[in-house]
């Protein structure tokens, strides 16, 4: 059977870095502060670092909401040069979220009546963060039209490409796999059934693990 996947892997280009530029450049410009945040970290509203607007530099952030059951609802990652906390920079007090580093990170940290002056004063800076947010924003609309329109196996699947990074050769791979657990929280599921598609792929030869990485070695037979 075919299978239509709203996503496919692309090498991070000079679109990711351009936010990350202008900041490693001119940071005066911004206020912006550049912090190491340990792994296992997690950052609210309570938290000293909440009330900022952060840039992501290196490392994973992903972003939870909290259900009023105190369930954690996977809502996106960060990738390099994107941004957590611009909706708290302009007043917007909805959906309570919280980050957590899944790994030692480091990130711009910027005040947020800074970060708003300075989209209105530096139209570089706008336009970098406006893409910043539209390509979070696609991965979340991504991640809804999976979830209500395939089953776990193709959510999985589609949620492997998202991550894979295309090396110079043209493979696939993820360079540092979420646990079981986290795989689970991305696609609405229970870690188990994770865990037992994984083995299954491995067992037919269509990824293979290496240590922390994962290699899709034979697309058709991913996609199968």
């Amino acid at each position: 059977m075919d299978h239509h996947y709203a996503t496919s892997p692309h090498p991070r280009g000079r679109e990711h870095s351009a936010l990350l530029e202008i900041l490693e450049k001119r940071p005066a410009d911004f206020s912006a502060k550049r912090l190491t945040i340990p792994k296992a970290r997690n950052l609210d509203e309570t938290d000293v670092l909440g009330g900022s607007v952060l840039i992501l530099i290196t490392g994973r952030m992903t972003v939870y909401a909290s259900t009023s059951k105190g369930i954690d609802v996977f809502v996106t990652d960060l990738q390099p040069g994107e941004i957590v906390g611009e909706s708290g920079a302009f007043g917007n007090e909805g959906l309570s979220l919280l980050v957590r580093t899944t790994e030692e990170s480091q990130a711009w940290a910027i005040d947020p009546r800074r970060f708003v002056t300075a989209l209105m004063t530096h139209p570089d800076f706008a336009v970098c963060v406006t893409r910043a947010m539209c390509r979070r924003l696609c991965r979340i609309n991504e991640r809804l039209v999976d979830h209500v329109s395939l089953p776990m196996r193709e959510r999985l699947r589609a949620e492997l490409l998202r991550m894979a990074a295309t090396e110079s050769d043209g493979s696939l791979v993820i360079n540092s796999m979420p646990t079981h657990e986290e795989l689970a929280l991305r696609i609405a599921t229970q870690r188990e059934a994770v865990t037992k598609e994984l083995a299954r792929l491995t067992r037919i030869g269509a990824v293979e693990r290496r240590g922390r990485s994962i290699r899709i070695r034979c697309l058709p037979h991913f996609e199968a």
